[in-house]
């Protein structure tokens, strides 16, 4: 029964700290965050869970832009590492609904937000991006929640 249950604790564990740290320790962490606009007026914004490491998180953000180079390289990138964070990310990061489609990891690990001037475009590239993410493994899947959806 323990074996059964272990994995659950240990998810549940790992969940409970990350959001303690996000919510307690924000000052201390340093955030990687990469924004890039499309051409055709897709803005679209990664945030990761906080590292206590600077050089680690700038490392993880600039090879996150670099594979967004490689792969759109008409569009606008912008990686970077904040410390801290302000009411805006720290809402990005939690489970509170926002005011665009966004994509969430499990455990709230990686969060993409999706804005344009058309919200059912953005809802659409949201459920795209979901969907080529389904042959994953479950916690590497990134689920779609419409703005203002509880995620």
């Amino acid at each position: 029964m323990l074996y059964k249950t272990l994995p659950l604790l240990v998810l549940g564990l790992t969940v409970l700290l990350s959001a303690a740290a996000i919510e307690f320790l924000p000052e201390t962490m340093y955030f990687p965050v990469v924004e890039y606009s499309t051409p055709e007026k897709i803005r679209v914004a990664l945030f990761k869970n906080g590292e206590l490491d600077k050089t680690g998180c700038e490392t993880g953000a600039r090879q996150v832009a670099d594979a967004v180079r490689a792969i759109c390289p008409a569009c606008k990138v912008a990686g970077r590492c904040v410390r801290g964070l302000d009411a805006e990310r720290r809402k990005i990061l939690s489970r509170e609904p926002l005011a665009t489609p966004s994509v969430r990891q499990q455990g709230g690990t990686l969060t993409m937000t999706f804005a344009t001037e058309d919200p059912e475009l953005a809802m659409g590239v949201c459920r795209q991006t979901e969907l080529q993410t389904a042959s994953q493994p479950v916690d590497h899947r990134l689920h779609c929640f419409p703005a203002l959806a509880p995620r």
